[in-house]
């Protein structure tokens, strides 16, 4: 039981923060009935009413954080993304229906899904970080969710498709997939009681090697153990 809930937190938190998952993980990632986050455990309580923890209104923001051409007059950065909210009781009946082994879903394996905003956008003026953000303000939310539907434990999902022309390295890097969000932020030491998230972020960094780096996190922040 303990090994399960080891590998149910691991997988999650590679599929929240970017990591690649080993081979050998199981589809079973999603189902966090325990999920690890800043320090403690959160248990899901299910279908708990929380319409405090949705915001009226989202800012969605992506970055390219590190671009070793950035200065190349001939590099860019162009992004495709969907944001979605996954209602709980739907979020965890896709669960059901993901193929065993190793599993990288899509925002299509999820039924029930409600499109908040998406966009596209290619960007060649890249020299500074202002310059490498894309952004989108006062996304509406909460209205977009039914009431019945405004638990605690649903989920904001980020379908993303992302192509970076690095003219130094003289390489094209290609990714896409998804990361998920709580509607909430979690506790905080300065802050002990959970609140509505107000932004999404997406962060990509390409490393000297020509790798890509990616999160959700927001500017300065941190995973804590």
């Amino acid at each position: 039981m303990i090994k399960s809930l080891v590998t149910i937190a691991f997988i999650y938190f590679c599929l929240v923060f970017g990591i690649s998952f080993p081979k050998s993980a199981p589809s079973t990632f999603a189902i966090p009935a325990t999920q690890k986050a800043r320090g403690s455990i959160k248990m899901r309580e299910p279908n708990l009413y929380a319409p405090d923890l949705y915001a009226e209104k989202l800012d969605f923001v992506a970055t390219l954080q590190e671009l070793p051409g950035f200065k190349k007059k001939t590099s860019y950065w162009e992004l495709s993304y969907q944001l979605y909210f996954i209602p709980e009781q739907k979020y965890y009946e896709a669960l059901e229906k993901l193929p065993r082994g190793p599993s990288n879903p899509t925002p299509e394996q999820f039924p029930g899904r409600i499109l908040l905003a998406e966009g596209h956008k290619k960007i060649s003026r890249l020299a500074t970080l202002e310059d490498r953000t894309i952004s989108l303000k006062a996304i509406r939310f909460k209205e977009k969710v039914p009431d019945a539907q405004r638990t605690k434990f649903s989920y904001l999902m980020t379908g993303y498709s992302v192509k970076i022309f690095d003219a130094e390295l003289d390489t094209t890097i290609y990714h896409s997939g998804i990361f998920l969000a709580e509607p909430f932020v979690a506790n905080s030491d300065n802050q002990p009681a959970a609140i509505a998230r107000k932004a999404i972020y997406l962060n990509f960094g390409v490393n000297p090697n020509g790798t890509l780096n990616r999160s959700r996190l927001a500017p300065g922040e941190s995973f804590r153990k």
